[in-house]
């Protein structure tokens, strides 16, 4: 007697039991079961829901020289490991030399360089200057878009002399957008007395300029407010200016610049923003020896109970072990990187200096994992978040 075939499932159901796999490792593993599987999962609008239920995690610290992934036994390891091979330093642009990185988001690199042409090297350049060429790079498909300069017209809003600082940063991906390669860099010019802000949008093809015509009345009364520290938040960038106890924001979605004050106390810097829960504006602040409370993890979140403006509300407290300094090395994949500096440290001659231990802090639960050691300190590393390479699409 002939045994009876069980009939395949639909797509439309087998796209409800893959979304309810805990973690990209899982659906990695059940693309390789069969062709059909496969095709259900490495479709884009399949990722697209996976995505929002399920947020690539952090699998790694990009440094100038290499990967770091995760290391058991953190749940990132075994995904970290598939990105061995990755070119992270996008070593297929032509004349590499020529280039440095800039950001990483969304599986792109963006990469700026002096002019073609130009005898000037890319360590002795002035980044300031807003002639620099950009490209976009996708570093696990070898990838890249090479981008028009910034126009003259547009340039010729600001006055080199007045430049304090530029920052040249990707936007965050719009999951609304079908077009999975469409892209949008930003450049942020940081003047003595306004702040332009240049847009560029793969959809457009070309730069449109922004003036934020608050940035004098914000920094009024301050000798100079350095916009140091950049974070990502919900869609809007996060830049804190503690010296007049405020953050700036940009909101990616309007365009639009705005401010919120910081909690009264003492000014520090060593303020990282995250995504709370329901879409807020979450704070940590980092243990500091000249604080109130030098070996505390404090969370708060900007929420408003209904009765005036947004007010900071102290969520939790996590105490940390005494005789370290805490780094914050990013944020990703829902994850605060914490990098752990022992007291003394720098005073062990170097070949001797122990692995320096990095901690992840779930910003949903405040779960602190070990997530790797590495043998230095990496000033502002890149961090990766993302599915394995078998699950990625091209970016680019």
């Amino acid at each position: 007697m002939a045994t009876a075939t069980q009939p395949d499932l639909p797509d439309e159901m087998l796209e409800e039991i893959f979304l309810r796999l805990a973690t990209a490792a899982d659906l990695a593993r059940a693309s390789t079961a069969c062709s059909s599987f496969r095709g259900v999962i490495t479709d884009h609008s399949f990722l697209r829901r996976f995505r929002t239920l399920h947020p690539p995690p952090l699998l790694g610290i990009i440094s100038s020289a290499s990967f770091l992934p995760a290391q058991p036994p953190h749940l990132s390891a075994a995904a970290g490991r598939t990105l061995a091979n990755a070119d992270f330093s996008c070593s297929f642009l032509p004349s590499r030399e020529r280039w440095e990185r800039h950001d990483f988001r969304d599986g792109r690199a963006l990469m700026a360089g002096v002019p073609e042409g130009s005898s000037v090297s890319i360590n002795d350049y002035d980044s300031r200057f807003l002639d620099m060429d950009f490209a976009v790079c996708d570093p696990l498909h070898r990838r890249y878009v090479l981008l028009p300069a910034i126009p003259d017209d547009l340039t010729a809003l600001v006055d080199q002399p007045d430049i304090l600082d530029v920052g040249r940063f990707l936007s965050p991906s719009d999951e609304d957008v079908e077009e999975y390669t469409s892209f949008t860099v930003l450049c942020l010019v940081e003047c003595r007395t306004k702040l332009i802000l240049f847009v560029f949008s793969s959809g457009v093809g070309q730069w449109q300029a922004i003036t934020f015509d608050g940035w004098g009345a914000l920094i009024a009364g301050s000798v100079y407010c350095q916009l140091c520290y950049r974070y990502c938040v919900c869609g809007c960038f996060c830049w804190p200016i503690p010296e007049m106890n405020k953050v700036l924001l940009f909101d990616t979605r309007n365009m639009e610049f705005s401010s919120v004050d910081l909690p009264p106390g003492p000014r520090t810097r060593r303020l990282v923003f995250v995504e709370a829960a329901e879409g807020r504006l979450g704070m940590f602040t980092l243990p500091d020896d000249g604080s109130d409370f030098p070996h505390v993890l404090r969370y708060a979140v900007l929420r408003n109970d209904g009765d005036g403006p947004n007010q900071w509300h102290l969520e939790a407290t996590i105490s940390v072990p005494v005789g370290s300094h805490y780094k914050a090395m990013g944020v990703a994949g829902g994850y605060l990187l914490l990098q752990v500096i022992p007291e003394g440290f720098y005073s062990i001659p170097r070949p001797e200096r122990p692995d320096l231990d990095c901690f992840t802090v779930n910003v949903h639960t405040l779960e602190l994992d070990w997530f790797c050691g590495i043998r230095h300190t990496i000033l502002l590393p890149d961090l990766y978040a993302g599915f394995p390479p078998s699950l990625s699409l091209p970016a680019i």
